[in-house]
């Protein structure tokens, strides 16, 4: 007997139903499905992170109701793709995680169409469940309630039990409660999710841009060097391209300026035809004579040659010295006699 369709009216076929006890430890073997959304290592290992969190959160939330309530069974199916498939399950009359719950007829279709909790108070008598599975199932009531995000229905949150008007409005109550808990841990699923997608969309992002500024620095790199070989040089040439073996030297406009003496040849600035020795010789009656060329003036005399003074002016504080230091031998000599 197929399990998942004790919500459908249709007569189901099969091989009869596992024992509480193998169905529990199905479910324990039975992996969650595992997560397709692209991203690199790094992003992967997170967002299996976060999917394992989002299972674990629903599985807690499935036991929750199930003891709240003391239902025999509790499931929680997500829509992925056209199906709804079960994300987490408690009890023994519970479908197992990964099966397909069926939307497109029965109890849990008419919720997902009306988008409203519906309750089943006897399996027996009521004709939207499937009468042969409930039974063999020991399932006699049944209550559905539509996980619903932005007007559309994304999921089913059920409960089974094994006797007849075993819910009340307070079960309700708490199953729409923990059903407003599935949505939020959904919503901070899909937020990770998108965060990761951000991530790596910027990781791509960085990585065109690095790859589109490589050029740019390879043309960086080899500026310097050419830019070298293209500097002007400033030494002068000349019109065969050689350069010359000295460079030539510059004379200061200042020194066109300077004037000689017409008496003495002695330098004068610019606008003056005598030096001042010269000029007040004039003003005394006297008119001195031009010097021969390349004899200085009178009163540079004083700084002629000095080897025409003689050699004992210049040496004078050394002959000094020499005689004080051999008087002195003299007298440790003539002492120690």
């Amino acid at each position: 007997m197929d399990r998942y369709s004790i919500l459908d009216q249709t007569p189901s076929s099969g091989s009869q139903g596992d024992p509480p006890l193998a169905a529990a430890a199905k479910e324990e073997s039975v992996a969650p499905p595992s997560s397709h959304f692209p991203a690199d290592a790094a992003s992967q290992s997170l967002t299996e992170m976060a999917q394992r969190d989002l299972e674990a959160a629903l599985q807690l939330l499935a036991e929750r109701a199930q003891y709240i309530t003391g239902a025999s069974g509790a499931a929680i199916a997500l829509l992925e793709g056209s199906e709804m498939i079960c994300r987490a399950s408690a009890g023994p009359s519970s479908p197992e995680l990964g099966a397909e719950v069926q939307i497109k007829k029965g109890l849990t279709g008419e919720s997902v169409r009306t988008k409203k909790v519906l309750r089943c108070e006897d399996a027996e008598t009521d004709s939207r469940v499937n009468r042969e599975s409930c039974l063999a199932l020991g399932i006699k009531s049944v209550m559905v309630v539509p996980l619903i995000r932005e007007q559309e229905v994304i999921g089913v949150f059920e409960l089974l039990a094994d006797r007849p008007h075993a819910f009340e409005e307070r079960d309700i109550t708490a199953l729409e409660h923990l059903a407003e808990m599935v949505l939020t841990g959904l919503e901070h699923a899909d937020a990770a999710k998108r965060a990761l997608q951000e991530i790596a969309a910027k990781n791509d992002q960085a990585a065109a841009q690095q790859k589109a500024s490589e050029p740019a620095r390879a043309e960086i790199k080899a500026g310097p060097s050419a830019a070298v070989t293209q500097v002007p040089t400033s030494e002068p040439r000349d019109p065969a391209g050689h350069k010359p073996d000295h460079p030539e030297i510059v004379k200061p406009a200042e020194l066109d300026k300077i004037r000689k003496c017409e008496a003495c040849g002695f330098p004068v600035s610019e606008g003056r035809t005598l030096c001042l020795d010269c000029e007040a010789a004039r003003l005394l009656g006297d008119s001195p004579a031009p010097q021969a060329g390349g004899q200085a003036p009178a009163f540079l005399t004083k700084f002629g040659n000095s080897k025409e003074r003689g050699w004992l002016g210049p040496h004078i504080y050394t002959i000094g010295t020499v005689l004080i230091v051999v008087l002195t031998v003299v007298l440790l000599v003539l002492r120690l006699r």
